[in-house]
């Protein structure tokens, strides 16, 4: 992002980092930071509509999918609302922990050796970037109906992607990802379309394995990100990068056309004044 400062923004997502250990605690016992995880505590299980097999946590309602948090600031994003021309899945890419290769590598060795694709990890100019998505749809003839949902209006609001519902595709809880704002030291819900690249947020995503072979096929497995929440923290950083651009934009302006260009010329026709003072400040009539 142009005239974005990553020192800065590095300095903000520390400051956050810390401050969440705190404000940002989750009432929710299956959810916890990425660089807190006890891998004791992580087990695998197969689980879930569709069916995948997942980190999970034990807890007060037995064994349940866990919910990994991180904080960084967005690289790349494709949000909801949806179009026409993207109706596959939510996506965004970020700074990733060390933590989160830990908890995927306990995840991928209950599979045969080199049998499942990791999650893909990238390295960018400002350190290693991972994607995290979820799909809009969940295929199959025998989804329970009780784990159907209907698509947010902020989400879905053209119905490009409640066209597509049939009985063989599905938009279920484990497709849904919630879109929030910390704001005021509460957490509330927010559009998606108001997140923009740069921003600082905190991203909750689940570790899962999907089988993606067919049937008489060696078993493949790829194993993948699946973004469950966006929370967003903090917009002052790429607030001061717009300022940046403008001010730069009007300084660009300033050199291409001399001040006297913004003056318009003034003719007088008997009583009537259809313009302003002449380049030279002298009046015609």
């Amino acid at each position: 992002m142009e005239n974005y400062d990553t020192k800065e923004a590095g300095i903000c997502i520390a400051k956050w980092v810390e401050a969440m250990k705190t404000e940002g605690k989750s009432g929710d016992e299956y959810t916890i930071a990425a660089v807190d995880v006890d891998l004791d505590k992580i087990s695998v299980s197969h689980t879930g509509v569709p069916p995948a097999w997942k980190a999970v946590l034990k807890g007060s309602q037995g064994r349940q999918e866990a919910i990994f948090t991180m904080i960084g600031a967005i690289i790349n994003k494709d949000l909801p609302p949806a179009n026409s021309a993207n109706i596959s899945r939510h996506r965004l890419n970020m700074a990733t922990q060390r933590k989160l290769f830990d908890v995927s590598d306990k995840v991928n060795r209950q599979f045969a050796e080199d049998s499942v694709a990791l999650w893909a990890v990238n390295k960018g100019e400002h350190g290693l970037m991972v994607e995290s998505g979820c799909r809009y749809f969940t295929m199959g003839h025998s989804i329970p109906e009780d784990a159907k949902v209907a698509f947010s209006d902020k989400v879905d609001p053209e119905n490009v992607l409640g066209k597509f519902l049939s009985n063989s595709i599905s938009h279920c809880e484990d497709n849904d990802v919630e879109y929030l704002e910390l704001k005021n030291s509460k957490v509330i819900r927010k559009a998606p379309v108001g997140f923009r690249v740069g921003d600082i947020v905190q991203v909750g995503v689940s570790i899962c394995v999907f089988k993606c072979s067919k049937m008489g096929e060696t078993p493949r497995f790829t194993c993948k990100l699946v973004l469950r929440s966006v929370t967003l923290l903090d917009i002052s950083i790429t607030k001061q990068a717009q300022i940046l651009r403008l001010e730069r934009l009007k300084s660009d302006t300033r050199a291409v056309l001399p001040a006297q260009a913004f003056k318009r010329n003034r003719c007088r026709m008997g009583e009537l004044t259809i313009g302003d003072v002449e380049m030279n400040g002298s009046k015609s009539g």
